[in-house]
């Protein structure tokens, strides 16, 4: 028989693997030898199941090496390959002005020639690499130079679950002017959309979360940085903005990440800088027209390689969930000034060496024993009230340790229905 070669394996682990085998042999269950051992039950599923061959060393881990040895390429697949990547690189069509040019591109792009049997990514890679086609890539930084202590956050479960959402300012057009690019990216589905104006006024953001929410759904929670078109005012306390105002009324809940860390948005920040290097940069626009045309173009090229990523390369579903939409006749005059309604605001917080934090221009102290360390921070308005949460590690579970009176300026009402607006 051909023994597959086992990986070396801490021998703490190994003793807890036969020792699985030793308590079923006791007729112990496995929530017990889950419980006995600080296992989980497909841990102790796996160990059983591979006890039960016939391999005298089933407790070791085995080899990542494959087991099949892949075969040379067919010639024509690597020339295809290759002339794929070349034109993608290139970017002198229309068609491919904004297209990706990595492995998954190339494997999109095969998909179309019609192949069944399309070599896998890293086969891809390897043919680039040995046609001198690999840019040399940059280290990220790492950005986050505190501590590495916990940060809270959601998970995106859905699509439409999360939003992340900014603005890059200013880009000025030659001849034209400053011009401001509302960007928001689906954090599950990687979807983005886009549109550019002339301003960064919190009505434009308004204008844009309407058109966005017709066209991809609403979601249930929109993510942001600190920007004052955002929040509202820079100065004065418990003031709640236009967009937070709207957001409200609507059921979006809205996150606020902690200040001066943009990295906490990564997904929109990293297409922020696809925006800037593959649009921007690469175009003279004529004036906002242009722009939004050419935005246009790199909005579809880039939401189609999601859509294909993530229908080949990811365990994640795409189907079997319901959004919410404003309706095509939905009509929002940005003169109204909604009232605070019910619902809630969030915040992501590092707590300071004085420990304090600050929400909406006020500081509240939180605990000297949790300084540099981040809580989660939430306004009920409803309540009227000022929750605190910390979270200590990914695994223990979120505690509520203060909770505070938030008087607000107004009375919160009711939330207007869509259909008072249609």
């Amino acid at each position: 028989m051909k023994w597959i070669k086992k990986s070396k394996t801490a021998p703490d682990e190994t003793k807890l693997r036969q020792e699985c085998c030793r308590l079923s042999k006791e007729r112990k269950n496995v929530s017990d030898i889950g419980k006995l051992l600080n296992r989980t039950r497909p841990w102790v599923y796996k160990w059983l199941k591979r006890a039960k061959t016939k391999d005298p060393q089933w407790y070791l881990d085995e080899s990542k090496e494959p087991k099949n040895k892949v075969s040379k390429i067919e010639q024509a697949v690597e020339k295809d390959i290759v002339d794929i990547r070349k034109t993608l690189t290139e970017r002198d069509t229309k068609q491919t002005r904004y297209r990706y040019y990595g492995a998954i591109a190339i494997h999109q792009e095969l998909d179309k020639k019609g192949y069944k049997d399309k070599p896998n990514l890293s086969t891809i890679n390897r043919v680039i690499k040995r046609h001198g086609l690999i840019e040399k890539e940059q280290k990220a930084r790492d950005t986050n130079k505190q501590a590495k202590v916990y940060y809270p956050e959601i998970r995106a479960m859905y699509p439409g679950h999360i939003h992340q959402l900014d603005l890059v300012t200013p880009r000025y057009i030659k001849g034209f002017g400053k011009t401001i690019s509302v960007n928001r990216v689906d954090v599950y589905s990687g979807h983005a959309n886009l549109n550019q104006y002339l301003s960064k006024g919190a009505d434009n953001i308004v204008s844009f979360i309407i058109d966005d929410g017709k066209e991809y759904g609403i979601p249930a929670y929109l993510q942001l940085d600190n920007e004052a078109s955002f929040k509202g005012s820079l100065y004065h306390p418990r003031t709640f903005g236009k967009l937070t105002r709207f957001c409200l009324n609507f059921g979006i809940e809205v996150i606020f990440i902690p200040f001066s860390e943009p990295w906490r948005n990564g997904y929109i920040e990293s297409f922020n800088s696809r925006y800037d290097e593959r649009l921007w940069q690469s175009t003279n626009f004529r004036d906002l027209i242009h722009l939004r045309q050419e935005s246009g173009l790199f909005k579809g090229q880039h939401n189609r390689y999601q859509t294909y990523k993530k229908e080949h390369f990811s365990k994640q579903k795409q189907t079997s969930y319901t959004k919410r939409f404003f309706p095509k006749e939905f009509q929002f005059d940005l003169e109204t000034q909604l009232p605070i309604t019910k619902g809630k605001i969030h915040f992501v917080r590092l707590v300071q060496e004085n420990g304090k934090i600050n929400i909406l221009n006020e500081n509240f102290f939180i605990s000297t024993k949790l300084c540099f360390e981040y809580v989660w921070a939430t306004i009920n308005t409803k309540e009227q009230k000022l929750y605190i949460y910390n979270q200590q590690h990914k695994e223990s579970k979120k505690e509520l340790i203060k909770t505070i009176d938030y008087r607000l300026r107004e009375s919160a009402k009711k939330q207007i229905p869509i259909s008072k607006f249609c």
